[in-house]
């Protein structure tokens, strides 16, 4: 009689260790699952940007997420791979999303020097997942647009889409995420997307920003004065040397030899 009230008593510790340690199991299971979500949720795509010496390229970088969410530099990060030189990188999130799109810009100005300079520069773009899928484009050579090099109609279409309504792009709407390289003169990092932005676009932009990317050429080299050679006068002739005065003369009729 006292050997079945001892046995159920056992069953029941039993079963109920085996609760707890299910129970441990499975919260130490989330947490590693949540760790793993916050370290590995990420896209990584490239990014390359090519502009020619003394001009810069834009790029937008859109995303329209499921849920509410924001950019910020924990959000979507920019990085530089390979050489950079002396070139100028700044990203931005645009703030105020425009019917749930979410959009960030990336500046690149290529300053050319002897500091391993190179053609183009390779960007990388890490996002969270719960931003989606990104929508890149591209602008390239807005200050070359005048020459030789043509900025293409679509891809300025496609970029210049902030619902701006003609207006500039005022800097206090940009949260700047990243940068790399000296800055402009007298624009700070959102100074310069919002004046790159409005260069590229055709909006109002301050003259001075131009004037921080091109390089100013040399002045021209004035021609070295040369002194003029002196006019030669006329002298009395000279007896040859060794002779006197009249020594060999042979007077003309009516004549006479000097003496």
């Amino acid at each position: 009689m006292m050997r079945r009230p001892l046995t159920m008593l056992t069953l029941v510790t039993v079963c109920g260790l085996l609760a707890l340690l299910a129970v441990a199991a499975l919260g130490a299971q989330l947490v590693l699952s949540s760790g793993a979500a916050a370290g590995g949720a990420t896209h990584t795509w490239p990014l390359t940007l090519a502009p020619v010496p003394d001009d810069l390229a834009l790029a937008q970088v859109s995303f329209q997420p499921a849920r509410q969410e924001r950019l910020s530099a924990r959000s979507l990060r920019v990085t530089v791979s390979g050489p950079f030189g002396d070139d100028y990188m700044v990203a931005g999130a645009v703030r105020g999303a425009s019917r749930g799109r979410l959009r960030a810009l990336v500046l690149l100005v290529n300053r050319p020097s002897a500091l391993l300079d190179p053609a183009s520069v390779h960007l990388k773009l890490v996002a969270r997942r719960s931003l989606g899928v990104a929508t890149v484009r591209t602008l390239d050579n807005p200050l070359a647009s005048s020459g030789s090099v043509s900025v293409s109609v679509t891809a300025k279409a496609a970029l210049c889409e902030l619902p701006l309504h003609g207006s500039a792009l005022a800097a206090d709407r940009l949260s700047v995420l990243d940068s790399r390289g000296a800055t402009l003169p007298g624009f700070a990092a959102a100074d310069a997307l919002a004046q790159a932005y409005d260069l590229a676009c055709g909006l109002p932009y301050a003259s001075a920003f131009k004037l921080a990317i091109v390089r100013p050429s040399s002045p021209p080299q004035l021609p070295t004065p040369t002194t003029p050679a002196p006019t030669p006068t006329a002298t009395s002739p000279q007896p040859p040397v060794g002779k006197l005065p009249g020594e060999g003369c042979k007077p003309a009729p009516g004549y006479a030899c000097p003496g």
